[in-house]
């Protein structure tokens, strides 16, 4: 194999170690070799995406009520994507609860205990993703699979949306994420997006691209005015939130256009 070709995978393997289960391997600086090609991020999500959104889509050929089919893609999107976004979520969700001073939030991020506020918006979170499959099953179940693609790859161009040029609030993941985010990488990022979305989902796609890449800028907004920058958390949650904008997005346009 090319030792530039050879390169690419090693690096592909490098991010879907990080932004999955999926036992690829990585390089023996898996991390920092996923951060230096941040840019391929949409592309594990096609992946993720084809899985999940596959699952679920096989489901329906065996003649299975929407509500287990949204179950199988469901469970099947988390059993590949694990649980750290969730938990920038969770530590999210303890930070806007917190009262106080940008420090006091931040700590409150910081602490392992979960609280009211980081459980409360998990639980929305989980039940928003699963009500926006689930629609989307009940409308058109052939849809399912691109829909999972578009909504995946947008969530992973919107970790870029969130770190690109964002204050950093301290050192860690969040810090280093923002430090590789250029602004070249972030235009490969939203190439692969707009194509992905484009061709899988058409308008409808670029719809899901806008709305959810929006739902990133006002979290990224929010994070600025609660803790005067961006961290780990944040990007982590903001792959949660532009998922959920961007299914939503979709299961309300199939509607309309069923109707």
């Amino acid at each position: 194999m090319d030792a530039g070709m050879e390169k690419f995978f090693s690096s592909l393997s490098s991010c879907f170690t990080f932004l999955s289960t999926i036992p690829l391997g990585a390089s023996s600086d898996g991390v920092g070799d996923a951060m230096r090609h941040i840019y391929l991020f949409p592309v594990c999500a096609v992946v993720i995406g084809l899985v999940a959104g596959g699952i679920g889509y096989a489901a329906s050929y065996f003649f299975f009520h929407p509500v287990i089919i949204a179950l199988f893609a469901f469970t099947a999107l988390y059993a590949l994507t694990g649980i750290n976004h969730l938990d920038g979520l969770a530590d999210l969700g303890d930070g806007l609860a917190t009262h106080g001073d940008s420090r006091r939030k931040i700590g409150a991020m910081k602490d392992l205990a979960i609280g009211t506020g980081g459980v409360g918006l998990v639980v929305f979170g989980l039940i928003a993703t699963y009500t926006a499959i689930l629609s989307i099953a009940y409308i058109d179940p052939s849809s399912l699979l691109s829909a999972l693609v578009v909504g995946e790859v947008c969530s992973k161009h919107a970790m870029l949306t969130v770190s690109l040029k964002a204050r950093v609030i301290h050192d860690g993941m969040g810090s280093v994420t923002i430090c590789h985010t250029t602004p070249v990488k972030y235009l490969i990022s939203l190439g692969v997006t707009l194509i992905v979305c484009t061709i899988l989902c058409e308008v409808q796609g670029l719809g899901a691209l806008v709305v959810s890449t929006i739902a990133a800028l006002l979290l990224r907004v929010t994070a600025n005015r609660q803790f005067g920058g961006v961290s780990g958390d944040v990007i982590g949650a903001a792959n949660e939130v532009a998922r959920i904008a961007a299914l939503v997005t979709l299961s309300g346009v199939f509607s309309w256009m069923h109707s």
